[in-house]
């Protein structure tokens, strides 16, 4: 018999506890905001964190590409000084005198003469 009533105790003792249990089927809304809030920065931080990688990336290809016109202008410039001395050399007086007695010919007669413009 007293393991029968040890018995009964002992269920009577787990309904005591059971029922003065507090049961939370709802958050506060304190603990909503508070989720929310945190979400929402989470999210802010990574936009923020991909925005700013991107406007990184899109400065290095910014830089990428003024060097490499500043290349190709330097490219332009060196070939313009070369060219520009390829036509002094190819129109000077002297050159063009040796020419002319190569190909056995005399100086020009009055009007035989005809200055293009540049």
């Amino acid at each position: 018999m007293s393991t029968n009533l040890a018995l009964r105790l002992s269920t009577v003792s787990h309904t005591l506890i059971a029922r003065n249990r507090k049961v939370r089927t709802q958050e506060s809304t304190w603990e909503k905001v508070l989720v929310a809030g945190l979400l929402l920065v989470t999210v802010g931080i990574i936009f923020t964190s991909m925005f700013w990688a991107w406007s990184n990336l899109q400065c290095t290809n910014l830089n990428y590409q003024i060097s490499q016109a500043q290349e190709l202008q330097r490219q332009y410039l060196d070939f313009k000084k070369k060219m520009e001395l390829e036509k002094t050399n190819l129109t000077s007086t002297a050159r063009l005198e040796r020419l002319a007695e190569t190909y056995e010919m005399g100086a020009p007669a009055q009007g035989q003469v005809v200055k293009v413009a540049w």
